[in-house]
């Protein structure tokens, strides 16, 4: 039902109206060549309310198009004279799979012609893409599209799980909801809370996205977007900047995906470039010494780089935090808890490590087999001290929060995980034993695992 829903939904194209006097674009008309014809017009967001700003309103079969201003207003010059249709296209019309297409418009040479365009209101959206019936939380709706990342083709049978809190009643409850991509990708979750938190994920043939951050505030209507690609090495490529916030750029600064192998450091001007990637929804993660840790969704795509630009700020170190008790969902989530179980490792459990209380990471491996905590100048450095299987002596491959993690400098993993947000540690000091999830292509080595508070503490429990 929900699928046929959406396929409806996405074939819906609204009429543009003419008009005679659009108000907000009632200005003076300038002179039209009499071989020529133009258009002013205003396009409105009726779902939302207000203007539908930095929208592309093209006439269809030429190059002529304008955009819309913060106003809604928009002009269109050089038109040859004839029967025309223009179209408007926006981000907000693309994840609702809509397309607004105005009926036939004679032109004069000459002439400047008023046109006025809006998009559905909300009421035709709720009732286009809702079934009757069904779970009810609310008069809210999130709607958007899964499509595969290096076509654009609609990722038909994707299915979309959305894991919120209600801030409406300020509840620490955390509610699922799911949804199914239709023929068009389009997808919707009605009955929402208008006042949201959460996080969205797509999965499709064994494949899933990272999870979208959704935030709403009093909103009947909210929109997102994913992307399904694939996994492990991919033709993919990241690019961007990394500065301090508001400021200089940032050299040295880590840059990884979440489930890759790849780590890349900033140059003297911040800038970066991360290749080797899978296409899709993916969790970019920037670190560096001395700043907090900034996680970045990117959608990625083997056709064209993506990019972004990163601002990172001066880290708080945190005191010990006694939350002990509330990292088993985490524990649980990441896998920590079977692995130990299969006993293929060295594992410091939360409660080891607050009994321990250490001053720093690296006081808690000094009496770990197979592995060396060396003191030098500018802090301590991690050495295995296991040759067997390793692709050269002393290799260490170090993941903190699943992200890769390279040691440049001593000292650069302890300030990497201040002591007081140690929450477990994994320690696989020969490389047979290393689960698949933390193995290094062409890099075989024991392998340093190592989960922070913050994470175990903030990760969902499973559906």
């Amino acid at each position: 039902m929900a699928a046929r829903m959406a396929n409806r939904f996405a074939r819906l194209v609204l009429a543009v109206a003419l008009v005679h006097s659009a108000a907000r674009a009632q200005q003076a008309p300038l002179p039209v060549p009499k071989d020529f014809a133009s258009l002013i017009g205003v396009v409105d967001d009726s779902i939302r309310g207000g203007p539908l700003a930095g929208a592309l309103v093209t006439v269809v079969g030429t190059k002529r198009q304008g955009t819309t201003d913060a106003k809604g207003i928009f002009r269109i010059d050089s038109i040859v004279p004839g029967e025309h249709q223009i179209v408007v296209t926006h981000p907000l019309l693309d994840t609702l799979g809509l397309q607004v297409l105005s009926a036939p418009i004679t032109l004069s040479g000459g002439i400047q012609r008023q046109v006025g365009a809006h998009t559905p209101t909300f009421e035709e959206v709720r009732v286009k893409v809702c079934p009757r019936g069904g779970v009810s939380g609310g008069g809210a709706i999130l709607v958007g599209r899964v499509i595969q990342a290096d076509t654009d083709e609609p990722a038909a049978g994707a299915t979309v799980s959305l894991v919120f809190k209600d801030l409406t009643f300020k509840s620490s409850v955390e509610k699922v909801r799911n949804g199914r991509a239709g023929p068009t990708g389009v997808f919707a979750i009605c009955g929402l809370p208008g006042t949201i938190a959460g996080n969205l994920q797509a999965s499709l043939g064994g494949v899933t996205t990272a999870d979208l951050p959704v935030t709403t505030n009093d909103e009947s209507i909210a929109t997102a977007s994913l992307s399904i690609g694939g996994t492990g090495a991919g033709s993919a490529v990241l690019k961007g900047t990394v500065r301090l916030k508001g400021g200089m750029p940032i050299a040295g600064a880590q840059v990884t995906v979440v489930g890759t192998t790849t780590v890349v450091t900033t140059a003297d001007d911040g800038t970066f470039t991360l290749g080797g990637l899978p296409s899709g929804t993916h969790e970019a993660v920037i670190r560096k010494i001395g700043f907090a840790k900034v996680s970045q969704i990117v959608h990625l795509a083997a056709r064209a780089p993506a990019s972004v630009k990163i601002e990172l700020e001066q880290a708080t170190v945190l005191g010990t935090i006694r939350v002990v008790g509330k990292m088993d969902d985490g524990l649980s989530r990441i896998g920590f808890l079977a692995r130990k179980q299969q006993g293929l490792g060295s594992y410091f459990t939360p409660e080891q490590i607050a009994e321990r209380n250490p001053d720093m990471l690296t006081d808690m491996m000094r009496m770990s087999n197979g592995l060396r905590v060396t003191t030098a100048t500018g802090g301590r450095f991690l050495q295995s001290t296991s040759g067997a299987g390793s692709s050269q002596d002393g290799c260490i491959n170090i993941y903190i929060d699943h992200a890769r993690f390279d040691q440049f400098q001593p000292g650069d993993v302890d300030d990497a995980v201040p002591a007081g947000d140690l929450g477990a540690i994994e320690y696989y000091s020969m490389p047979s034993a290393v689960p698949a999830e933390f193995t290094v292509p062409g890099k075989t080595c024991a392998t340093l695992v190592i989960w922070s508070k913050t994470l175990l503490t903030t990760l969902k429990p499973k559906p």
